[in-house]
């Protein structure tokens, strides 16, 4: 199956990550801006994604990418025939069939819906990546480079309406990145789509390029959780804190870290001081600096653990 899944395809995808898609999206992206063109970008929003697709209609996509028959009938097998039903306060619903939908939450359920949306880039002439969601970017210099775009954004309709799927246009949004972008209003269908400043992306806040929003929003984010282990834990030894703060609270501040990399000084503290406030609940050393905090627990500080994941990023 490994052939069939597009090149667009990210997450669910050995080696092509959240971080790789941002970063090899947004290089596009920033390089077209930094040599004075205008680009826009598009995040669509499916809806309901994993509970669309009927089961006939699937098999029949699988047997098009000319898999071999055992192959689709074991994947027909597995998908048909199966019944759910419903828990409330220990009374039990009739169970029912499942009709459509990929199941989820198992290994299987993520790349079937890789290979039914392996043709979704078919025709599309600008940067198109589609992860959980799919977002396009096309330059606006040109009356052409917009008409493109836009004949782009029909096919995706197009693509929508023969697959059975739909988009959430409320959720389908614009960026217009660059002082000199004119914010060309553009259509998915007959929905002519909004544009916003601040949009999320694979849980990274796109501020037409910029970052300090996302700091301050992952330093909030591991701060609230800092403190539910603050007021929920009894114990404040090192070896119950520290793991929970590797395990709970860091991986806020460095989700994704690779690609909205800090460049203010502000940003830089504002990250660090949360992992200070954890050196100082531990019993024993609020009263030891910073520097002697981390030595003591045998801890690098934030901004060296960045160096590190920008090292093996880049390798």
């Amino acid at each position: 199956m490994k052939h069939v899944i597009g090149k667009s395809q990210y997450r669910f995808t050995k080696g092509k990550s959240c971080l790789i898609n941002l970063i090899a999206f947004y290089n596009k992206v920033t390089c077209s801006v930094d040599v004075g063109q205008v680009v826009d970008i598009v995040h669509l929003d499916f809806s309901k994604t994993f509970d669309m697709l009927t089961c006939s209609f699937f098999l029949e996509k699988l047997i098009c990418y000319s898999l071999e028959d055992r192959s689709v009938w074991w994947v027909g097998n597995w998908l048909t025939g199966c019944t759910q039903r419903m828990v409330i306060n220990c009374s039990f619903s009739k169970w029912q069939p499942v009709t459509t939908g990929v199941l989820q939450r198992l290994v299987l359920g993520p790349t079937l819906f890789n290979i039914f949306k392996s043709d979704l880039d078919d025709g599309i002439k600008h940067t198109l990546t589609n992860a959980d969601d799919t977002k396009l970017s096309g330059e606006m210099d040109t009356l052409e480079g917009r008409a493109t775009l836009q004949e782009d954004l029909d096919r995706l309709e197009e693509w929508a309406k023969k697959d059975f799927m739909k988009f959430n246009k409320d959720n389908c949004k614009f960026l217009h990145p660059g002082k000199q972008n004119p914010g060309v209003q553009h259509r998915l269908g007959s929905t002519r789509l909004g544009s916003g400043s601040v949009e999320g992306d694979l849980g990274v806040l796109m501020d037409k390029l910029k970052k300090s929003e996302q700091c301050a929003a992952a330093a909030k984010k591991a701060n609230r959780m800092l403190g539910c282990i603050n007021k929920g834990i009894t114990s404040k030894d090192k070896d119950i804190i520290i793991p929970l703060y590797s395990g709970l609270v860091r991986p806020h501040l460095e989700y994704c870290i690779q690609f909205w990399s800090l460049l203010c000084k502000n940003d830089v503290d504002r990250l660090e001081r949360v992992q200070r406030r954890t050196t100082m609940m531990i019993k024993g050393l609020g009263s030891l600096s910073y520097e002697e905090s981390v030595r003591e627990l045998v801890l690098f500080s934030l901004e060296k653990r960045r160096f590190r994941g920008d090292l093996i990023t880049v390798f």
